[in-house]
């Protein structure tokens, strides 16, 4: 995917007409990237249901994109839901996650028909007890913990860490323990339909052994309790997400060493493996649904951010240095402290660039240091330029913060030839909206 298709769009102008910062999201590679994972998962299993989780980009513009190539969608929380609600996802293809379910969202989900993913014994109580009063029935999830045993492999969140620990520590899923509890009681919940399972490791390692060992695990569980499973044609098996992107520049990875593996190699390992461990169920494995949830590797690639050159400093006694300072901020950008390398690119996409290059510190506005990028070897710059940051398009919008009182950016849609607004810049009004002043 080339998040920047400066052969279709001119990015110099798309920043001018709305405005820097801002945020772009490449409608046709957000396509592309669809059409792989499809056809790599489609290769290796009949029944494959790509499930984006709506946390790596929560833009509704983009998720209403994603609607119309018959996505499903996993939320986390009331707000991601209403979100995928208000973008057409059909209530029976929203997965709604979360370890802490109030009554209100869950009686929602009953009524709507959404699918319900248990984190807790008490969870399967509760929904239970809301369904039992609406005369209604739950379809619902387990969210599994699966161990990996004696995996050896290290977590590319915290190199120091086992990813077998990690998947364990982590709060997410059910504490093994506690699904026995839920399997003894399970012919206690009369208005709970289980129609799969669930699981998600997360972007802790891009290694295919890794993944083949997940997939085993998640299986092995599966088959253990498959004897819950309500009657249905086609049960699903939730692999989660984690994909790494191609360009793999996620901020919140520490180690990105080595190369990323195809969507069709990740496919092979991944199924071969469910193959193996469903081979015991009494559920041919043809049969079952498998599901995916890629965040950062269905949208990370797929974004950039614009930015001008709004000044430009120059030492030249002792070590000579150039700074160009732009309107955006590390706070817009995940980019907090002085960092010792910055993974993303930075390129001017000024049609009067000069050929002439320079090392430059991109430098943000806020009142912190701001070293978006050191050493920047960029044309030589002016006032005006206009920069692109990239890859941007997974978590930075949402994790966007108003340090200094910043309006946050807007975003743009940038899809089949045509940019549209999808999401309007910020002002100060909205800045201080729930401020009180007595």
């Amino acid at each position: 995917m080339d998040p920047l298709k400066t052969d279709v769009y001119n990015l110099e102008r798309v920043a001018h007409e709305f405005g820097t910062p801002l945020f772009a999201f490449a409608g046709d590679a957000i396509r592309e990237r669809v059409a792989e994972f499809r056809g790599a998962f489609g290769m290796e299993w009949p029944r494959f249901e790509l499930m984006p989780s709506l946390k790596a980009c929560p833009i509704l513009g983009v998720r209403v994109l994603l609607s119309e190539l018959q996505c499903g969608c996993d939320v986390f929380g009331p707000g991601e839901f209403e979100g995928a609600l208000r973008c057409n996802v059909p209530p029976s293809r929203i997965s709604l996650n979360g370890s802490i379910k109030d009554e209100q969202i869950l009686r929602k989900a009953i009524l709507l028909g959404v699918r319900i993913v248990i984190d807790s014994p008490r969870e399967a109580s509760l929904i239970n007890e809301i369904a039992t009063s609406l005369s209604s029935t739950a379809f619902v999830m387990l969210r599994l913990k699966p161990d990996l045993g004696e995996l050896s492999a290290t977590s590319d969140f915290a190199p120091d860490l086992l990813i077998s620990e990690l998947s364990q520590r982590i709060k997410y899923g059910i504490p093994n323990s506690e699904l026995t509890e839920i399997v003894d009681a399970w012919s206690s919940y009369s208005q709970l339909k289980l129609v799969g399972f669930h699981s998600h490791m997360g972007r802790h390692s891009k290694r295919l052994e890794v993944w083949s060992a997940w997939a085993a695990a998640v299986a092995s569980q599966v088959v253990e309790i498959e004897s819950l499973l309500a009657d249905v044609d086609h049960p699903v098996i939730n692999i989660g997400g984690g994909f790494a992107s191609d360009l793999d520049a996620d901020l919140d990875v520490v180690d990105r060493s080595g190369n990323t593996p195809s969507l069709p190699e990740f496919a092979s390992v991944i199924c071969a493996a469910l193959r193996d461990k469903l081979s015991s169920s009494v559920i041919h494995w043809s049969d079952w649904t498998l599901e995916i949830e890629p965040g950062r590797g269905l949208h990370s690639d797929a974004g950039i951010h614009l930015t001008t050159v709004k000044n430009l400093k120059c030492e030249t006694v002792g070590e000579h240095r150039r700074w160009a300072e732009v309107d955006t901020s590390e706070v817009f950008l995940d980019l907090h402290g002085v960092p010792d390398e910055c993974p993303l690119q930075f390129t001017s996409v000024s049609s009067a660039s000069s050929s002439r290059h320079y090392r430059y510190d991109v430098v943000g506005l806020t009142c912190n240091a701001e070293m978006l990028s050191l050493d920047a070897e960029l044309p030589e710059l002016a006032v005006g330029d206009v920069l692109a940051i990239y890859p941007t398009g997974a978590y930075l919008e949402p994790m966007a913060a108003n340090f200094n009182a910043l309006p946050r950016p807007g975003s743009v849609l940038l899809d089949q030839g045509a940019v549209r607004l999808i999401k309007r810049h910020e002002t100060v009004d909205d800045v201080f909206a729930r401020d009180i002043i007595e």
